[in-house]
């Protein structure tokens, strides 16, 4: 197949997977350098099936799965996997990816990469049913997204492998669910880990007074790493610091920024 046919498969498929995305905002995406001249391996759609999405590590104990975290779906998935051309690499397509998510408001509530995310022949064979995505444990990277707005029932899943071979492949499903409970919230690695990232992290949900929960989620997720330091921006700032050290973060490690553009809350790492 050429690559100006490969090119417009994947266009197709990818305006399914990623329907948050907006049609000006799409051809931002098709333009990304790692996706261009990918060769589309896997495209399906399947109904009415039940599924686990990991939101922590994976292993085998006695002969079953086990995760660390995990969010049970029963809905309809579209699924799309792609070889990358030699010139790109799978993490640094999963990132720009990662990125163009975050960018439209999908919120991320797992992220995990290496070894830390467990075997990737779990991976493969038994998350995604698809041997291609097994490669050496320290080449991987997966993120579970749930997407904004009117897409709020759907989970965008993504994971990223350099197989041994050297080939590099990204593999994305997205799943419409029946239903999918209100409350799911990130892990505190997750969040840490975007903050030492991408040095900051963006809450435009959290517009109101501080909510307990979420107080103790960013606790815990500042306290994965308790010399970072950040400053926080957003209409009620001053009462979510409040609320956060109340809770026990030293009040040295956040300052106030007195200026902001956007609703909720926005975290910067600070130097």
């Amino acid at each position: 197949m050429h690559n100006w046919m490969y090119k417009t498969l994947l266009a197709t498929l990818l305006t399914v997977l990623l329907s948050s995305v907006s049609a000006s905002e799409f051809s931002t995406l098709l333009q990304l350098e790692h996706l261009r001249d990918a060769e589309v391996i896997t495209q399906e759609h399947r109904d009415s099936l039940e599924k686990i999405y990991p939101k922590g590590s994976v292993r085998r104990i006695s002969g079953k799965m086990r995760y660390s975290g995990e969010v049970l779906v029963r809905g309809s998935v579209d699924v799309l996997t792609v070889q990358l051309a030699p010139t790109h690499e799978a993490l640094a397509a999963f990132n720009a990816s990662r990125q163009l998510l975050q960018d439209q408001h999908a919120q991320m509530l797992y992220w995990c990469a290496g070894r830390e995310c467990g075997s990737s022949s779990l991976w493969a064979n038994q998350v995604f049913a698809n041997s291609r995505l097994y490669g050496p444990d320290d080449r991987q990277a997966y993120a579970l997204f749930r997407l904004a707005g009117e897409q709020q029932a759907s989970l965008v899943a993504m994971y990223a492998i350099t197989r041994g071979n050297g080939r590099d492949f990204l593999h994305f499903e997205q799943f419409q669910a029946e239903q999918l409970a209100t409350d799911l919230l990130p892990t505190p690695t997750t969040l840490e880990r975007q903050l030492n990232v991408d040095n900051r992290l963006a809450l435009p949900a959290l517009v109101g007074e501080p909510d307990p929960v979420w107080v103790k989620l960013l606790v815990r997720a500042l306290n994965q790493d308790i010399t970072m330091r950040i400053s926080m921006a957003g209409e009620n700032a001053q009462a979510w610091r409040d609320a956060m050290v109340e809770r026990g973060l030293r009040a040295t490690r956040i300052e106030l920024e007195a200026e902001y553009a956007q609703p909720g809350l926005v975290l910067q790492r600070l130097p």
